[in-house]
C-alpha cells in the first residue's frame, strides 16, 4: 500500500535550507550545520536579535510576574491571585480573535502588534493601584500572549519548510530558553539588591525590549521561498475558515492529542514541587535543581537531538517522547520516596527522561501544528492548538492539588493515561490517509 500519510505527519526533507533575503540562490548547507541542528541564519539577523531581547525581558520579569503588584500596590496576596484568574479566563476568547488577525493581516505584522500591545500592557502594570486596574493591565499583557502565539508558529513556517522547520523551531527553542535563564538571572539579581526601584526598573525594561523586537521585525529581510509543486489535496488543505477547520478530524485528532499531551507538562514546574517537598517530605532545593537540569539540558542539546529526529516522521517522534515520559512517570510513581541518594538518583533520571521526551516532542508538535491547516487558515487553527496548553495550566493545577496528596497512585493513573491519550492520538492522525477523512 503507497504511503499516503500528510505530510505535516511526515518525514520532512532531509536538506531544505530556509529562505534568505535577495535572488541568489540558497548555499547548501554545511555538514557541521546540520549535525549541530541550526537552521540557516544567514539574513535572519533581525529576527533573532528580536527574538532574544523579547526572551531576555519576559525572563528578567518571570521571577517578579506575581510578586510585583504585591510590592508595588497596596492589593493583597488574595487580591492578586484572584484578578490573576479572571484575567487569565478573560483573555481565552481573544485566542480565535488573534487567529483571525494573523490569517487577515499576516503573522509578521501581527507579531509587530504582539510586541506592542505587550509593551503597553507592562507600561501599565507600573499605574495599577486597584483590582479592576490590575484585571485590565493583565488582560493586555495575556492578549499580546494569545496573538504570539497564533502569530510566532505561523511566522517561522512561512521562513522554512520540512526538516529546515524543525531545525528553526528547536533553535529558537533552545535560543529562548537560554535567553529567559539570562534574564531570570539578572532580574533575581536586581530584586535582590535591595533597590527600592528594581521592580519597576525591570518592568520598564520588559516594555522597552518588547518595542525593540517590535521595530526590528517591521522589516525583517525574509521571504517565503516559492514551493515548486503544490501538495496533493487533503483534507487539511481542501477547506478553509472556522468551519473547515471544526469539519476536519485530522486537524480535531491533533488538538484532542495535544490538549490530553500537554498535562506532561505539569511535571517539572507543579508536580514536582508539591508531590516531592509537600507528599514525600523532601528538601525544597531538589525541585528546584531538578528544574535547572531541565533547563539546561534542553538548551544544551536541543537542536542537535533535532538534527538527528528530522528523518523520522514526526508524529513517530511525539510517540516516542510520550513513551519517555510515561516512564518518567513510572520512575516518581514506583520510585523510592525516602530522604537519601537512592531518591535523588530517581528524581534526577524521571527528570532526564521527561527532559528528553520534552526535547524530541517540541519542535515535533510545533512543527505540525504549522503545517497541518492550510495557509490562510493557519492563525486560527495555531490559535485554537494554543488553547490545549490553556486547559491543561488552567485544570492542571486543580487535578494536582485534588488528588496529588491524598490519592497519589490515582494521580500517577490519570496524568499516565492522559500522556498515552495524546502519543495514541498523533498515531491515529497519522495513521489516516488525507482519502478518509469526511
Amino acid at each position: 500500500m503507497p504511503d499516503v500519510t500528510p505530510e505535516f505527519l511526515s518525514a520532512p526533507p532531509p536538506a531544505a535550507p530556509a529562505p534568505t533575503s535577495g535572488p541568489s540562490p540558497v548555499p547548501a548547507p554545511s555538514r557541521l550545520r546540520l549535525s549541530l541542528g541550526l537552521p540557516e541564519l544567514a539574513g535572519q539577523g533581525r529576527v533573532v536579535a528580536a527574538t532574544v531581547l523579547d526572551s531576555f525581558g519576559v525572563g528578567m520579569f518571570v521571577p517578579l510576574s506575581f510578586l510585583f503588584f504585591v510590592l508595588t500596590t497596596d492589593l493583597t496576596v488574595a487580591q492578586v491571585g484572584l484578578g490573576t484568574s479572571i484575567a487569565t479566563a478573560l483573555s481565552l476568547p481573544a485566542a480565535p480573535v488573534a487567529g483571525t488577525v494573523v490569517d487577515r493581516w499576516g503573522p509578521r505584522t501581527s507579531l509587530v502588534a504582539n510586541n506592542l500591545l505587550a509593551a503597553a500592557g507592562y507600561l501599565c502594570y507600573l499605574l495599577v493601584d486597584s483590582l479592576p486596574a490590575l484585571i485590565g493591565s493583565m488582560l493586555l499583557v495575556l492578549c499580546a500572549e494569545r496573538l504570539y502565539f497564533a502569530s510566532w508558529p505561523a511566522f517561522v513556517a512561512d521562513l522554512a519548510e520540512g526538516a529546515e522547520l524543525d531545525r528553526w523551531y528547536a533553535f529558537t527553542t533552545a535560543g529562548t530558553n537560554a535567553s529567559v535563564g539570562i534574564g531570570g538571572a539578572a532580574g533575581g539579581l536586581l530584586l535582590g539588591s535591595g533597590w527600592s526601584g528594581a521592580a519597576v526598573t525591570i518592568v520598564a525594561v520588559n516594555a522597552a525590549t518588547s518595542v525593540v523586537a517590535a521595530v526590528l521585525l517591521l522589516a525583517p529581510r525574509t521571504t517565503a521561498s516559492p514551493s515548486p509543486s503544490p501538495p496533493p489535496p487533503s483534507p487539511s488543505t481542501s477547506r478553509t475558515g472556522w468551519t473547515g477547520l471544526f469539519r476536519d478530524r485530522v486537524l480535531l485528532t491533533l488538538m484532542a492529542a495535544q490538549t490530553a499531551f500537554a498535562f506532561g507538562w505539569l511535571i517539572p514546574t507543579v508536580v514536582l514541587p508539591v508531590y516531592l517537598v509537600e507528599v514525600a517530605g523532601l528538601p525544597a532545593w531538589l525541585p528546584s535543581t531538578a528544574l535547572t537540569v531541565n533547563a539546561a539540558a534542553i538548551v544544551l542539546t536541543q537542536s542537535p537531538v533535532t538534527a538527528r529526529m528530522v528523518a523520522f516522521p514526526r508524529a513517530r517522534v511525539v510517540s516516542w517522547a510520550a513513551v519517555l515520559i510515561l516512564g518518567s512517570i513510572a520512575l516518581l510513581a514506583l520510585g523510592p520516596t525516602g530522604p537519601g541518594t537512592a531518591t535523588v538518583v530517581t528524581v534526577y533520571a524521571a527528570v532526564l527522561l521527561f527532559t528528553t521526551g520534552q526535547i524530541l516532542s517540541g519542535p515535533a508538535t510545533t512543527a505540525i501544528s504549522a503545517t497541518a491547516a492550510p495557509p490562510e487558515s493557519r492563525g486560527r487553527y495555531l490559535s485554537l492548538f494554543n488553547l490545549t496548553w490553556a486547559l491543561s495550566a488552567i485544570t492542571g493545577p486543580l487535578l494536582v492539588g485534588s488528588l496529588l496528596e491524598h490519592h497519589p497512585a490515582v494521580f500517577w493513573l490519570v496524568l499516565a493515561l492522559l500522556v498515552t491519550t495524546g502519543g495514541l492520538g498523533y498515531h491515529l492522525a497519522a495513521r489516516w490517509s488525507p482519502a478518509a477523512a469526511p
